[in-house]
């Protein structure tokens, strides 16, 4: 069970947690994030909304880290394409326990022992989330350099054939 203070605390520690990954973005694209929490004029600042509640309420509950890596996923992914460094993508994760501390103060329990070790394992699988998205993204950019690719060389293709056929039709002396 975790310590009743940081339980009725929760959706401050979210904000908090929130406010402190906004932070984290240049000013236009933090003030944007703040402003909208409309789903459709703001996906991603609602993906991270929904992604934090999910894994702080799982945090809470003793979800497994595997359990949450979908939460992980909307979090993460728009930080890996966004060229965070790995540390920087996945930090957020490791706030959570400074936060945790800073509410429950001096006379907390052994469950921010716990909740200590969820963020542990949490952080973990957060970085196994951070690497399969920007996988993705390289697999993504070589199909799209491939297909450019074969592209060109068609048009290579096409345009060798039309030389020929045009220097066979030039009379030669």
């Amino acid at each position: 069970m975790i310590d009743r203070k940081i339980a009725e605390r929760r959706d401050e520690i979210l904000e908090r947690w929130i406010e402190g990954i906004i932070e984290g973005y240049p000013e236009e694209t933090a003030k944007f994030l703040r402003s909208k929490k409309d789903r459709f004029a703001n996906p991603v600042g609602a993906g991270l909304r929904e992604g934090l509640a999910e894994l702080l309420d799982g945090i809470f509950n003793g979800v497994e880290p595997d359990e949450l890596t979908s939460a992980l996923d909307r979090v993460i992914r728009v930080r890996a394409v966004q060229d965070f460094e790995p540390s920087a993508a996945i930090s957020f994760v490791f706030d959570l326990k400074q936060l945790l501390l800073d509410t429950a103060g001096e006379g907390a329990d052994g469950s921010l022992d716990q909740l200590d070790q969820r963020i542990e394992s949490l952080g973990l699988c957060a970085f196994d989330v951070y690497m399969r998205c920007r996988e993705d993204m390289w697999r993504i950019r070589a199909r799209e350099i491939r297909n450019q690719s074969v592209g060109i060389m068609e048009r290579v293709a096409e345009w060798r054939e039309r030389r020929e056929e045009n220097s066979e039709k030039v009379p030669q002396s």
